[in-house]
């Protein structure tokens, strides 16, 4: 190698480390990050495949470098080069899909970086080392995120993050790298309303990440049924990534449209879009993603009676993310397979599908997807007693039915707390008011007269209107919280620099949070005036906050008011 990554006797930087650089200098500085031939041009016609993108050529590429690492003495700074490939052959590997694969050169590539920790390194090697180092712990997140391992994501989020106070980033790019991933995190626990949060944070401070941020808006607004919304931003994002030459990121943005006509429900130009973005992923050997367009597929093919179509997808498509590891991914595809299940009236196999997915979720703390399992079958119960005559065993089964869809409706209804915009809120809250239907078709037909008045009461008491003063926190702590904080970013609490929260509630609230002003969880309804009496739906608000870890109400209590004649 013509240049070294460590550099301990680094003369200019003994002489003057906080010295003005000039151009002269910086070119010399880049120089001393060079690896030299035949590693930079290497490097460079890797990357060129992966914008492409033409994956196993990236990988032959790296592969052959790897093996001229090799072939040299064994040294600190080889070590160093050998990381850095294996690091880079681990992030075309998740792009592959070949999660296997990548978790041992991540792994791999991490034992080397860290291993030469504690050798003397000046300014240029410690920087690249740095570098190296970053790269692969963020490498090492999404491999987590992507197999479902949230809270081992999250502890590896928080080294790298730690490492931003090493680094001298004027420009902000280390911090977009961190915040996009920590992004991608919170979009995976299903966490939209801290997502969009962050993104949009993020967006206006690091154009580098823009494309990136702009897709991941996209599918935030795709996910909370904000369809227009979501086509603007995907359309800005593939607009950026043609501007980069990034026709893998181009790819991604397709099946990501998919996603939303799916979810809009326009089912035909669904289908056309994953088919095509299909063809394109097994054209690549990309399983992953090619299992996520099986998997909607599957979905549409059930919508239209297909029913052996819709099993032969959704059977694929369990398989191809089961190969890889994408324990989360499988899940929703067992969770596809319970509704078909259903429909073809194999209840037996529909409850150990669904009971399959959700303990998967559980494992996961995925707990938004928890309660939406909890309302599948509170739905099918619904259906099972119209369909048939439960007789003496009528009432037990409703309040099973409720047991089950009462906590998930609070839940899914909470959710809109998370969101920051008023129409965020709204349209996530006619999500929600389907899950709240339901749960009213059954108290109605229960005749349970004081659970519905104490539905009526919950709903009337509106939410809390969180009203904080301007946060004297820099920005870069509301992006990072601090390492040591275990809540989950998405039910963090907006409170002012006091600790002293000021509400408003009801109509006053609503009105207020109508133009864009953060809302709290509602108060406590007492239904009873003496001490320690009943609160409304105390029992299901319980269950929700347990089985769900979401705040449903807030610690205020406020009396019950009876009308008056």
């Amino acid at each position: 190698m013509s240049e070294e990554p460590e550099d301990p006797q680094d003369p200019q930087a003994a002489q003057d480390p906080q010295g003005p650089q000039d151009a002269a200098e910086h070119e010399e500085q880049a120089a001393a990050l060079s690896y030299g031939e035949p590693f930079d041009s290497g490097f460079a016609l890797a990357e060129r495949h992966q914008l492409t993108p033409d994956l196993p050529a990236a990988l032959a590429v790296y592969g052959e470098l790897l093996a001229v690492a090799e072939s040299f003495e064994d040294s600190p700074d080889v070590q160093l080069l050998r990381g850095h490939l294996l690091s880079d052959i681990g992030t075309v590997q998740l792009a592959a899909t070949d999660l296997p694969g990548a978790g041992l050169s991540i792994g791999q590539s991490l034992d080397l970086v860290r291993g030469i920790a504690s050798v003397p390194m000046g300014p240029n090697g410690r920087r690249l080392w740095l570098e190296v180092l970053l790269k692969t712990l963020l490498a090492r997140v999404e491999l987590l995120r992507r197999t479902g391992q949230f809270d081992e994501a999250q502890e590896a989020m928080d080294e790298a993050t730690a490492l931003l106070s090493e680094f001298d980033d004027p420009e902000g790019l280390r911090t977009a790298e961190i915040g996009l991933s920590r992004v991608h995190l919170l979009i995976d626990r299903s966490a939209w309303g801290a997502a969009e949060e962050l993104a949009s944070a993020l967006l206006a401070d690091a154009p580098s990440a823009e494309p990136y941020l702009l897709d991941c808006l996209g599918v935030v607004c795709a996910s909370t049924v904000r369809f227009e919304q979501a086509e603007d931003y995907f359309a800005r994002a593939e607009e950026a990534y043609l501007a980069l030459g990034h026709h893998a990121g181009r790819q991604q943005v397709l099946s990501h449209r998919a996603y939303a006509a799916l979810r809009a429900g326009d089912l035909d130009r669904a289908e056309e879009l994953y088919a095509a973005a299909a063809e394109i992923f097994e054209r690549q050997g990309q399983a992953e993603d090619l299992a996520v367009c099986e998997q909607a597929r599957a979905a549409i093919a059930a919508h239209r009676g297909d029913a052996a179509g819709a099993a032969a997808l959704t059977a694929s498509s369990l398989a191809r993310f089961q190969q890889v590891g994408a324990s989360i991914a499988a899940a929703d595809t067992m969770l596809l397979g319970a509704r078909h299940a259903y429909e073809r009236g194999d209840i037996d196999e529909m409850k150990r599908l669904a009971q399959g997915a959700r303990d998967v979720y559980q494992e996961r703390g995925v707990y938004e997807r928890c309660a939406q399992v909890d309302l599948m079958l509170a739905r099918t119960l619904e259906d099972n007693l119209n369909r048939t005559d439960h007789g003496v065993h009528e009432r037990a089964s409703l309040a099973n039915a409720l047991s089950l869809a009462l906590p998930a409706a609070l839940t899914l209804e909470a959710a809109r707390y998370d969101f920051a915009t008023a129409h965020a809120r709204s349209q996530w809250l006619q999500l929600a008011d389907e899950a709240m239907q339901l749960v009213f078709r059954l108290a109605l037909r229960s005749n349970d007269q004081g659970l519905i008045f104490e539905l009526v009461e919950h709903r009337c008491a509106g939410a809390s209107l969180a009203l904080s003063r301007t946060s004297t926190t820099g920005k870069a702590a509301a992006v990072f919280p601090d390492a040591a904080m275990k809540t989950d970013a998405a039910m963090k609490t907006y409170a002012p620099d006091d600790g002293a929260p000021l509400t408003l509630g009801g109509i006053a609230a609503e009105a207020a949070a109508s133009v864009g002003l953060r809302v709290a969880p509602p108060p406590k309804i007492v239904m009873w005036a003496e001490a320690g009496g009943r609160t409304a739906l105390q029992e299901y608000v319980q269950a929700a906050e347990f089985r769900y870890h979401r705040r449903i109400v807030s610690e205020e209590e406020v009396p019950f008011c009876p009308p008056t004649i």
